[in-house]
């Protein structure tokens, strides 16, 4: 991301001074008057200066910063990405992240401010989220930028290897709550709210090779910041299981630390003017900062210049809550002409009870050529092209401008004033703009030489209305138990359904507290009908806890019948003075004609739709048909149900680790008269499309497919007449022309969603805005709630558990038969029955060829060590039947714990007393061995049966024991020990089978063909027992 140096350098030659005026004066004349503005410290006419490496301990070289990888979660996705045409820069939520790799050599930039440092934590290799190990920081407000430090190593824990091999190590950095990831790139669940409504997650991936790793995040949200980091994943099945003492020894440790660089915002009361000067030298944007309380709708920000600068670029206005502005989080922006005079009024929603930042700064780059900013008080998914006659009057007015050799100081002198605009019961009219007035407001904003200004008295947005229910926390004892309900009525009663109309939005606020709530996951679930019989929330989960029958069981009780709504319209209209810069919206109901009356009174039941919003901090309007608008963003609502049958009438969304803070849940209702929908038809819309965007043919060509008929279309079109008997094939061809790039070029993609947007509209009879329409009216049932996992469940293959890492609680699910996902439902690796079931026989069966081993050990006289191998056969297969039948085919004669110790246990003892066999010692010695070698190996598989010495100790001391004994015994007899068949026959063999089963076991298994090579080494572990165990007549050497 490009950003603004910081350095404050001066220029010290006239001529230096007079060319950069120069390129500020060619970067002003394509300015339009109000336009969005790109952040201005993300522009730059410089990178020397790497803004992003953050204070540490050890120092690190230069290295050139690396572009931001993490995922967009706040730029809203109808909007235009107009700061990407000036400069590349990462997108951001909770503010713009920069990484930076560096080595040892680097200084940490001036202005920093360190504040913590964390112990060293030690990382796991990533299999689920309970491997994570969480970070915890905490920044403090005003804060302009936050630095990140980090730095992973590898510490060797074995006594006789030094040298670690670095391991990949993945980080995710994110505001108020744990991130919420899926390494293994696997979909979430599609009832989670959708993370670009979420703060940003950053992300790093680096080596633990030593090598400091560096973050900065512009305008980060003030409080917790908590940072997941482990190994990262790998696919399992294709790794090798690895015998502890074989492989490596390591541990991967991770240093952290943070610093900030703080901003000196000017405090600012309302309505009172404060003067100030705004330098085009200064190295950082000019910070103001005031508080916003609850009852406050509306923000003005009035901005006056008193003495304007003729030779300064544009100046940009940025406003954020909570947090400084960046180059895209902000609650709304500006461009201001520096050479005017007079006052310029913004309009923003701002956050109730929150404080609020303002950055202002001279531009530092050239906008760009092409179409592509948005103009404010319309959509955010509406563009505007700068048109001839503005450009035209911005270049008059710089040859206007007196000629300079030599500039003056470039400075802006100014007052600013705060308005605060309250509530209001009720808007005088609805906000709703349909595709009609959307065109025609276009066309007026088009056609004017300056963009949108209006009066200083009048405010640019409209008041947002709301229809607020007051809710009531019940906490309960487990970890993240809670939940919301209505608050009671004057007899102690609760209320079981929330009552909407049409037009005035339900608006619940709740809050989620920090910390100890964000463990959980916020569920918010709604319904319709009267005849739903099941829970919102399937909260049917195995733990026996006092919340499991308060998350859901509300049903539906009420049903409505249903009239049309009363359509409204809404148009714009924007005025432009040499004094004052506003915008206004104006809204105005559309007449309904007798034929209407008498359909709404006339309709039976109708179709209902429920939309609902939920979002922190910021309550949203929601719009038809699936949209929810948040200030100046435009998002896809959370839920949308409706009354036609019982597979659309309830909706659920989840919200898991939830910020912290005030959560806001709105409902709107719409209502579609079935007799209104039927008399809007599918062609009648096209030709009311085609109809108002006839211009378009004016410009086709060939090869367009139109041209043939060109002339007859136009004319047509222009004839009402002409146009109601034009046929249906005519009619779509025209229709798919305006939408073909062939014919519209550029313009295609945007006629083909205006089409879409004009096609609902004109299908679906509704009624969205501030004014409530008593006709339409509905009940619904909700909850909302909280609980571990996923509605304190993960599926049917999965279980819920807690975690603690760095003090921190939270909840995760692990899964069970190859299940995968965050709620254990994604089955893209879980094995067939019949698979399992192979498995599970191949591992158990496998170990019946200890009984010929037991045989002949009988046969042989050798009945202690039969009764071994018979237990060794025993619990190794009672082991594997309990252990590999992912609960579909497992028996488990006890707990698999103490299977797997009595597994291990009499597979070492299966071992030591086949060594002192082949010993051929006294029999005196023979018991005292063995019993010191049961006690020692139990000791020793107690401590860690997994451990490489609890092998490598029994079989070293019987190989010594057995060279000792047969060396001693071919000096006294002066003959070769034992005889020369066992020696070349039988020894030979047993070695080999024993060596193919210590290979397959410590080098081949992985976790894909566990079931094939553990097998082998049952069957060649039981074989090398039929040749390894002396036999008399072959043992011993013959007189």
């Amino acid at each position: 991301m490009c950003s603004r140096s910081r350095s404050g350098s001066s220029r010290t030659t006239s001529a230096m001074v007079l060319g950069v005026v120069l390129v500020l004066l060619t970067f002003a004349t394509n300015r339009s008057l109000c336009s969005v503005a790109p952040h201005p410290a993300t522009i730059s006419v410089t990178s020397s200066v790497p803004t992003s490496s953050s204070s540490s301990s050890s120092s690190s070289s230069n290295s050139s910063p690396a572009p931001s990888d993490s995922t967009d979660r706040s730029h809203p996705p109808d909007e235009p990405d107009v700061t990407t045409a000036r400069t590349t820069q990462p997108p951001t939520g909770t503010g713009t992240s920069r990484k930076d790799a560096s080595a040892q050599g680097e200084q940490p930039p001036e202005g920093q401010i360190p504040l913590e440092r964390l112990p060293s934590n030690t990382l796991l290799k990533y299999t689920a989220y309970k491997d994570v190990s969480i970070l915890h920081f905490r920044i403090p407000t005003d804060t302009r930028t936050a630095f990140f430090s980090f730095k992973a190593y590898e510490e060797s824990k074995g006594a006789f290897q030094r040298n670690c091999k670095p391991n990949d190590i993945t980080l995710h950095l994110k505001a108020g709550s744990y991130p919420v990831i899926s390494p293994e790139n696997i979909t979430f669940p599609k009832h989670f709210l959708d993370a670009e409504e979420r703060f940003e997650i950053h992300s790093l991936q680096f080596k633990s090779d030593s090598t400091t790793r560096r973050l900065s995040i512009e305008g980060p949200h003030p409080g917790n910041w908590f940072a997941v980091a482990f190994i990262s994943w790998t696919d399992p099945n294709n790794e090798r299981i690895e015998q502890q003492g074989l492989a490596a020894s390591c541990e991967t440790l991770l240093m952290s630390e943070m610093s900030v660089a703080n901003a000196q915002p000017q405090m600012l009361n309302v309505d009172v003017r404060y003067e100030g000067t705004l330098a085009a030298e200064q190295p950082e944007p000019k910070s103001f900062k005031f508080f916003v309380p609850s009852n406050v709708s509306i923000v003005t920000w009035r901005f006056t210049i008193t003495q304007p600068c003729a030779n300064c670029t544009d100046v940009s206005f940025h406003v954020q809550a909570s947090a400084l502005p960046t180059a895209r989080n902000y609650l709304q922006n500006a461009i201001i002409c520096p050479n005017q005079t007079g006052d310029v009024s913004i309009d923003f929603y701002p956050h109730e009870s929150a404080w609020h930042y303002v950055d202002m700064d001279f531009m530092r780059e050239n906008p760009p050529t092409s179409s592509g900013t948005i103009v404010a008080g319309l959509h955010a998914n509406e563009t505007i092209v700068t048109s001839d006659a503005t450009n035209q009057t911005r270049e008059e007015r710089q040859r206007d401008s007196p000629p300079t050799s030599v500039p003056d100081p470039q400075s802006l002198a100014y007052t600013v004033e705060l308005i605060y605009h309250a509530h209001e019961a009720a808007p005088d009219a609805a906000s709703t703009m349909t595709p009609s007035t959307e065109e025609t407001t276009r066309e007026s904003v088009d056609s004017s030489d300056e963009s949108d200004t209006l009066t200083a008295d009048t405010k640019s947005l409209p008041n947002r209305s709301f229809d607020r229910y007051p809710v009531l926390r019940q906490t309960y004892r487990e970890f993240f138990m809670f939940d919301y309900d209505l608050l009671p009525d004057v007899n102690g009663t609760v209320p079981v359904t929330l009552n909407l109309t049409a037009g005035i939005p339900a608006l619940m606020k709740f809050d989620v507290n920090d910390v100890y709530d964000i463990g959980g996951t916020l569920s918010f679930a709604v319904a319709m009908r009267q005849d739903l019989k099941g829970s919102l929330i399937d909260a049917r989960h195995e733990s026996t806890n006092e919340h499991a029958g308060v998350v859901a069981e509300k049903l539906v009780d009420i049903q409505e019948e249903f009239v049309p709504e009363l359509p409204a319209a809404m148009t714009t209209t924007t005025t432009t003075t040499t004094s004052t810069t506003t915008t206004t919206t104006t809204v105005a109901p559309s007449s309904t004609t007798e034929a209407e009356d008498k359909a709404k009174q006339s309709a039976g039941k109708a179709n209902q739709t429920v939309i609902v919003c939920l979002r922190l901090e910021e309550p949203g309007i929601p719009t038809w048909p699936d949209k929810c608008v948040y200030g100046r963003h435009i998002y896809p609502a959370a839920i949308v149900i409706n009354n036609t049958d019982a597979d659309t009438n309830t909706g659920l969304v989840h919200v898991p680790f939830p910020e912290p803070g005030s959560w806001y849940v709105t409902l709107g209702l719409f209502c579609h008269g079935s007799e209104a929908t039927a008399r809007s038809t599918i062609i009648d819309s096209v030709k009311d499309f085609v109809r108002s965007y006839r211009s378009t043919l004016e410009t086709m060509r060939p090869p367009c497919s139109c041209t043939d008929r060109l002339s007859y279309y136009r004319s047509c079109l222009a004839d009402d007449a002409c146009l109601s008997s034009l046929n249906e094939t005519e009619t779509l061809k025209i229709k798919e022309c305006i939408m073909d790039a062939k014919c519209t070029g550029s313009r295609s993609d945007e006629m083909a969603r205006k089409f879409e947007q004009h096609h609902k509209y004109a299908t679906e009879q509704s009624v969205q805005g501030g004014v409530a329409d008593s006709t339409c009216n509905s009940s619904v049932v909700f909850t909302i709630s909280s609980s571990p996992c996923v509605a304190g469940r993960c599926g049917r293959f999965g279980r819920c558990y807690h975690y603690m890492s760095g003090g921190f609680v939270f909840s995760t699910c692990l899964c069970l038969r190859n299940y995968r996902g965050w709620d254990c439902t994604e089955d893209s690796q879980v094995p067939s029955s019949a698979s399992i079931l192979l498995a599970s026989l191949m591992l158990t069966l496998s170990n019946l060829l200890f009984l010929p081993s037991i045989f002949y050990a009988v046969k042989r006289g050798y009945h202690s060590e039969a009764i071994i191998y018979f237990f060794a056969m025993f619990f190794s297969a009672f082991y594997h039947a309990c252990d590999s039948g992912e609960e579909e085919f497992s028996f488990c004669l006890v707990k698999i714990g103490v299977l797997q110790f009595c597994d291990f246990y009499c597979g070492l003892l299966a071992i030591w007393v086949t060594l002192i066999a082949m010993s051929n010692i006294r029999h005196q010695f023979v018991s005292l061995l063995h019993m010191l070698g049961a006690i020692l190996l139990a000791f020793g598989t107690e401590l860690n049966k997994q451990s490489l010495w609890v092998f490598l100790a029994p079989a070293l001391t019987g190989i010594c024991l057995i060279s000792v004994s047969w060396g001693l015994r071919c000096r006294k007899t002066k003959r070769c020990f034992p005889a020369r068949s066992y020696l070349a026959l039988y020894l030979p063999i047993g070695s080999v089978l024993v060596m193919v089963g210590l290979v397959c076991f410590a080098f081949l298994q992985t976790k894909q063909n566990y079931h094939i090579v553990h097998s082998i080494w049952h069957m060649v572990m039981a074989l090398s027992i039929l040749c390894l165990l002396p036999d008399r007549k072959t043992f011993h050497p013959k007189c």
